[in-house]
């Protein structure tokens, strides 16, 4: 494979990758990231779907247990991070720069033992700003 087609694969890997660590709802990775980062984050479909079933009562109960504010036009609930968990994990866990600098140095590892990378510290680095530029954008 040539090089520069490479490293735009692995730039693209790096950004999918990122996006799931920082920001994507799937369950796994979404009770992991609450766990660890914490914060302010928008409720998912389910819980949407969830609050809207509910009744009165236990909106209600949901509102307290997530500090959620149905009349919030973001609709965002805060989490709670365990306490053994850092601070610096939560913010790594939470920027996209940050992350996907972590990301794209395990893309690089990775490919560097499979197929070979020349000057991998610069790959890592030129694939750390395509990715991170990538993923810190709004429509992405």
């Amino acid at each position: 494979m040539e090089t520069w087609l490479l490293l735009i694969v692995m730039a693209l890997v790096t950004y999918r990758g990122t996006k799931l660590v920082v920001e994507d709802t799937f369950p796994p990775v979404l009770w992991l990231r609450d766990r660890l980062a914490g914060g302010w984050r928008a409720l998912t479909l389910a819980e949407l779907e969830r609050y809207a079933a509910a009744s009165p009562s236990a909106q209600a109960v949901m509102r307290d247990a997530w500090s959620y504010d149905p009349d919030d036009e973001l609709g965002q609930r805060h989490v709670r991070r365990a306490r053994w968990s850092p601070y610096w994990l939560a913010e790594l866990l939470s920027c996209p720069w940050c992350a996907s600098g972590w990301v794209a140095a395990g893309v690089t590892a990775g490919t560097w033992a499979v197929v070979g990378l020349p000057v991998p510290l610069l790959v890592w680095g030129a694939v750390w700003a395509a990715g991170a530029l990538l993923a810190a954008q709004e429509w992405a």
